[in-house]
């Protein structure tokens, strides 16, 4: 038998075996969060639909589903009035914003903008609570796992308990911020209302799928959902110029794509917050430089690249000290293989402590080519810091080259050491980067990033 079809039915016996946790109420809620969606295309030769982006993955991907046994009742809906309102009522649908911190972030400060303004901003997702301003969280049946995301958990919700919910709580405009079960619940619900759909293209969810699969197909198929999703939309909100022609070159059409960037607070992240005692707990003397960097753990943010050019400046002789802050499931293989050389790892940071990593460093090293944007960049930015980027991706729209960062082209261990190395004896420059790189970071201010994203409704 072809090696290839042996391996699919493989993964295919695995998943139908794992669907013996499907319950018939299950089957129910997942055909009643489908129903009434839009067709695909008929001249689309790729799966595009999600049924037929569900097939594609069970033959290529591992899944696992866990029911929930007791859901709680979904609190009674309380009919709002949104007379007093003279702007757009916006709902917003999102899945697993705890996991997606770049995400979270990011609609925490479009909430934390809208109540401050008094704007009607309702956020919705399943599963767990949330501190964010203006959110719903409803009961979930059950939760997805994909094995190749290790970590990643994403809610089904209960759709009655939902839809029951959002004919006492009336909208004007829903914005969906990620293809999951929520996001296409939302985009029922506005189809069925007759609203306008907007929505954010945050995560490269196909370049994911590639580096952690291998899978060229898989990432064929993930794109054609996402042209799907997406194409649903009457505007697309993207956080960089880049993943807007990214969107563009696959078919999105060049009219519906709006920039909206970030935002970051600029108190909460500046050259005010170095401190020395963190470095001596580093073991970075004065003169040590030390290259950062802040985000999750896994391969698909290139971090065996990362890896391999540390190795390269340690082969090198160089005294530079790296530092990682934050977690995920490359993180005990990359210590392993950075065994022996000066690198510390941190695990998370948050607030303050955060803050001062930020500040304390003195080089940024971001070499992911399949982030949308980088929050971090901002942060780093802000905190004083110079950046060193890919030529792939959004984080080379965050910087201005040679003035706040330098963008490493055609990104190999050698070229990112080499760059590096050349930066760190270039004192001169990363003081003058670094002045200009947290005056840069002032004009992504969460305000601006809140009205671009607000004027997106008002248009829709």
């Amino acid at each position: 038998m072809n090696p290839i079809l042996l391996e699919r039915l493989q993964t295919v016996a695995e998943n139908l075996k794992g669907a013996g946790t499907l319950r018939p109420r299950d089957v129910i809620n997942f055909a009643s969060m489908l129903w009434s969606l839009p067709k695909p295309p008929a001249d689309r030769p790729l799966p595009t639909s999600p049924a037929q982006v569900a097939l594609t993955m069970l033959t290529r991907m591992q899944m696992s589903y866990r029911p929930e046994p007791a859901p709680t009742p979904a609190s009674p809906a309380q009919p709002i009035s949104y007379d007093r309102f003279a702007e757009p009522t916006v709902a917003l649908f999102v899945d697993a914003p705890e996991h997606l911190s770049g995400v979270s972030l990011t609609l925490k400060g479009w909430a934390d903008e809208a109540k401050r303004l008094g704007k009607p901003f309702y956020l919705h997702m399943a599963g767990a609570e949330t501190d964010i301003p203006g959110a719903k969280s409803f009961p979930k049946v059950g939760t997805f796992r994909l094995s190749a995301y290790d970590g990643l958990e994403i809610p089904v919700p209960d759709v009655k308990a939902v839809t029951d919910f959002m004919r006492g709580h009336p909208f004007d405009v829903a914005h969906l911020s990620t293809p999951g079960p929520m996001g296409l619940l939302g985009m029922r619900l506005a189809r069925d209302r007759g609203a306008p759909v907007c929505g954010t293209y945050h995560t490269d969810f196909p370049r994911y799928v590639r580096d952690l699969t291998q899978s060229p197909e898989l990432e064929e198929a993930t794109w054609a959902f996402m042209c799907w999703f997406y194409g649903q939309m009457d505007l697309v909100a993207v956080p960089s110029r880049s993943t807007g022609e990214d969107l563009i070159a696959h078919g999105i059409a060049p009219e519906r794509i709006r920039v909206v960037g970030r935002g970051v607070e600029q108190g909460t992240f500046s050259p005010a917050h170095r401190s020395e005692d963190l470095r001596r707990e580093w073991s970075a003397a004065p003169d040590t430089p030390v290259l950062l960097y802040v985000g999750r753990v896994s391969k698909e943010k290139n971090l065996p690249l990362l890896a391999d050019t540390f190795l390269e400046l340690h082969r090198q002789g160089s005294p530079a000290k790296l530092v990682i802050v934050g977690d995920g499931p490359y993180r005990a293989e990359m210590e392993a293989r950075l065994a022996g050389t000066n690198t510390l790892f941190t695990g998370v940071k948050h607030g303050p402590d955060l803050s001062a990593a930020f500040a304390s460093a003195d080089l940024f090293v971001f070499p992911s080519v399949t982030d949308t944007f980088g929050r971090v960049i901002i942060e780093a930015q802000a905190s004083g810091l110079p950046v060193l980027v890919s030529d792939q991706g959004g984080p080379r729209d965050a910087i201005l080259p040679e003035r706040t960062g330098r963008i490493v082209p055609a990104i190999t261990p050698a070229a990112f050491a080499r760059e590096t190395a050349a930066l760190l004896h270039d004192l001169p420059r990363l003081r003058a980067w670094s002045a200009a790189a947290r005056e840069h970071a002032k004009t992504y201010t969460p305000e601006a990033s809140f009205n671009a994203f607000w004027d997106l409704h008002r248009t829709a």
